[in-house]
């Protein structure tokens, strides 16, 4: 059976890192926007998790949220647009280490049920 609320938490994971690399090659403000609302929404998907990587997972949201939203402040200020870019590469980085955690989640979780636990 399937879990939906775990659909949309991954989905939202996965979004986070896409819309974010999207915005690092296209520079597009709309991208920017995109990307830091996936983001705060993957965050607070990441609130309720009851799993075992939960609080580093939502450590590593919250690191992209950090990087993302002042770099939304600075791109649209236009005064440092490369050190925006720079942010956001950082939560790209943060997204990827979330992945990473997703995916042991899913080895843990498929191992448990192997084990009959």
């Amino acid at each position: 059976m399937i879990n939906w609320g775990k659909v949309w938490a991954d989905f939202f994971i996965v979004l986070a890192l896409t819309s974010n690399v999207g915005f690092i090659f296209s520079h597009d403000p709309y991208q920017l926007v995109i990307a830091i609302g996936v983001n705060l929404i993957a965050t607070v998907l990441k609130f309720g998790a009851k799993k075992i990587l939960a609080a580093e997972m939502l450590a590593t949201a919250l690191v992209a949220d950090l990087h993302l939203i002042p770099a939304t402040f600075l791109y649209f200020s236009g005064i440092h647009v490369s050190l925006a870019i720079g942010l956001a590469i950082g939560a790209a980085v943060a997204n990827v280490i979330s992945i990473v955690l997703l995916i042991v989640e899913m080895i843990f979780e498929y191992k448990r049920e192997e084990e009959g636990f």
